[in-house]
């Protein structure tokens, strides 16, 4: 028997966080939506949140959380999945004082969500808000490895198990990887 998971990426507590210097800027990562931006990056400038609200330390990150619809990679974690993760997508470089870090453009955009079997909130404009429950049609996911959904291109980004297990394997954290669906076959 065989099994496809599909994952979203979850915060860590405890570890770096990194945030734009300008709040208008958390406009460009909602931005991404699978279309390439590479050509025309600029660089973000961003800082690594360090500290917690109260003075005390965080962890260090390999992969610190900025939201559910990016994944930002410092070098240790380019050197791991790198190569995998631009199977399905593009590293840009962040502008940071302090160190190098990457942020991913998920560029796949697969329309697996089994809508009739997910549990969906919607707007009064029919438009889905959130999913509170997820399906997907298990033979759309095959070869996908990170994928965003037309549903909710603004969202959160979806990883399988080969991206998962290459990240629990070389023990990158930061970011936690929630199981939102699996199908045995």
């Amino acid at each position: 028997m065989s099994a496809v998971s599909v994952f979203r990426p979850a915060v860590q507590e405890g570890f770096e966080w990194v945030l734009p210097t300008d709040d208008v800027d958390f406009e460009v990562f909602r931005s991404f939506d699978g279309t390439s931006r590479a050509s025309r990056w600029k660089p973000v400038l961003v800082r690594v949140l360090r500290f917690d609200e109260h003075g005390e330390p965080r962890h260090p990150a390999d992969l610190p959380w900025l939201g559910s619809h990016v994944l930002v990679l410092k070098a240790r974690a380019v050197d791991a999945v790198g190569d995998l993760l631009r199977e399905s997508g593009e590293l840009l470089p962040l502008a940071c004082d302090d160190t190098a870090l990457y942020v991913y453009n998920p560029l796949r955009v697969i329309d697996a969500l089994d809508e009739d079997h997910s549990e969906l909130v919607r707007f009064g404009s029919g438009r889905v808000m959130t999913i509170a429950r997820h399906d997907f049609v298990a033979d759309k996911l095959l070869n996908a490895n990170i994928f965003k959904i037309p549903q909710m291109l603004r969202g959160s980004f979806y990883a399988t198990n080969e991206v998962v297990s290459a990240i629990e394997e070389a023990g990158l954290q930061g970011t936690l990887f929630e199981k939102v669906w699996t199908k045995v076959s």
